[in-house]
């Protein structure tokens, strides 16, 4: 009986990986088809500033916007590597994709075993590729994501012990895709306020739990920190201040709160589309993952993850469908809890 159980479970999982391997070569492949389509709006802007950084001009010179300069960095670094068009761009968010998906397999078995990361990690793979996230596009969120994934990856350790320097990388990688995107100071808070509710359930004294989250935090500033030192070496910090933060501000606030359900309403419908069922399962196994004691844990870590994601992808109230990718991670996972 115990080897037929074992044989069962050895096939299960062969099946898991034979259908994430499919899952996986199909999306790569439908990316790879793609690869010459044209850069619209945003990648462009994007593109535009990382070519200027690749001659040397600092963001915030000749081109003006209201982001973090990041997702510029990012995009000169694809360009170098890649070659400064269309196709080189396309191939570097490829590869960022992936990364990203990897991640989340990684996440998903750490939450919970290596078929709950594979079922995670395909599901993604799936819909950040879907039009209706205009996933195909290389907009910031796919920027965020990669490193605060990774952050929150160091992050969750349910033996509650790490050391100072993965609780600093961690929240380093927070920082970092503070960088790309606005919003993902959201990400940060939750890195924070998870990080001491942990440690205060863990019997932790307030003077470590304030120790432990300073160096959190203390990595969490710093990228910004060096970029706002670099920027004023480069002459143009007040024109970053006045894009990225007064600028920004001024139009995070055009939209009323009354407003916001009725935006929010339609475009969630377009974002869920054809792919409702995956966003049921998803539901599902949050509830589930709370009623079952042993994943109470993991799931609390990604309701949490998950409501500071929502918080990401509200702010300003706009609502775009590509806003929508910063909560597809946290879904994805909670069809793998038991």
């Amino acid at each position: 009986m115990t080897n037929k159980i074992d044989i069962d479970d050895k096939v299960l999982r062969f099946a898991w990986w034979g259908l994430a391997i499919i899952v996986f070569g199909v999306t790569v492949a439908i990316r790879i088809r793609l690869l010459g389509m044209p850069l619209e709006r945003d990648e462009g802007e994007y593109a535009y500033a990382g070519q200027l950084m690749l001659q040397g001009i600092p963001p915030y010179k000749l081109a003006y916007n209201m982001k973090f300069p990041g997702t510029y960095a990012a995009y000169a670094a694809i360009m170098s590597v890649f070659g400064q068009t269309t196709i080189g761009i396309r191939l570097g968010l490829l590869v960022v994709n992936a990364a990203t998906i990897v991640l989340i397999f990684f996440l998903g078995r750490r939450l919970m075993n290596s078929t709950g990361g594979i079922a995670a990690a395909a599901s993604y793979s799936v819909l950040s590729v879907s039009p209706s996230v205009l996933g195909f596009a290389g907009h910031a969120t796919h920027f965020v994501l990669l490193p605060v994934l990774a952050g929150a990856l160091l992050l969750f350790d349910q033996s509650v012990r790490q050391v100072f320097g993965r609780l600093f990388a961690s929240g380093l990688l927070f920082g970092i895709g503070l960088l790309m995107k606005q919003p993902a100071v959201f990400f940060i808070l939750f890195g924070a306020i998870y990080l001491a509710f942990r440690d205060i359930r863990a019997g932790f004294v307030s003077k470590k739990v304030f120790l432990r989250n300073l160096i959190f935090g203390t990595g969490a500033i710093i990228p910004f920190t060096i970029v706002c030192f670099v920027l004023w070496y480069a002459g143009v910090f007040r024109n970053f201040w006045f894009w990225a933060i007064d600028y920004a501000r001024q139009y995070g606030s055009l939209i009323s709160i009354s407003a916001a359900p009725q935006i929010f309403i339609y475009n969630v419908k377009e974002v869920i589309g054809a792919s409702w069922g995956l966003w049921a399962l998803a539901g599902i196994g949050a509830v589930v993952g709370l009623w079952m004691k042993r994943s109470r844990a993991s799931t609390g870590f990604l309701l949490g993850l998950f409501a500071f994601s929502a918080l990401a992808v509200s702010a300003g109230f706009y609502f775009r469908y590509h806003y929508f990718i910063l909560v597809l991670p946290r879904f994805r996972c909670w069809p793998a809890l038991p």
